[in-house]
């Protein structure tokens, strides 16, 4: 983990420097304080984490993780409109994410599907290059469905 955080503090600060952007502490605490969450995140709980340790605006905290979407470095999920969530992505690995949304309790739940990515990988066309994807599919859960009955 901690050879993860530091080549994508490394990305992230190449990523700056091209953009010609001021490479500054917060954001990088900013990294290093996501890279100590281990499943998603929203910007709100993650600001109130930060705000424990050193003063960030939530201003920062929104522009730092548009940012780090820009730089491949997390992801933003909008589950539903009431919900967005972040993650980070696994360097140097394949980023395809399947996740299952119930549509009553908001859970999420992450799954992988070896069929799927390779019928996705086999459509390979010369228009387009596909380096990851990302499928939601919206339905009520088990728990949900028998309380309903």
């Amino acid at each position: 983990m901690e050879d993860e955080k530091k080549v994508a503090i490394e990305r992230f600060n190449l990523f700056i420097k091209q953009k010609k952007m001021r490479q500054t502490s917060e954001r990088v605490f900013i990294l290093d304080k996501i890279y100590t969450i281990s499943s998603f995140f929203d910007a709100q709980t993650l600001y109130e984490q930060i705000n424990q340790e050193m003063h960030i605006s939530l201003a920062t905290i929104y522009s730092t993780l548009n940012l780090l979407q820009e730089c491949n470095l997390i992801i933003r999920h909008n589950f539903n409109t009431n919900n967005i969530k972040y993650e980070k992505l696994p360097i140097g690995k394949a980023t395809n994410y399947y996740y299952r949304v119930c549509v009553k309790c908001n859970t999420v739940k992450a799954f992988a599907d070896s069929k799927l990515s390779r019928s996705i990988s086999l459509r390979k066309s010369n228009a387009f290059s596909t380096f990851n994807h990302t499928l939601y599919l919206y339905g009520i859960c088990k728990k949900c469905k028998e309380n309903n009955q």
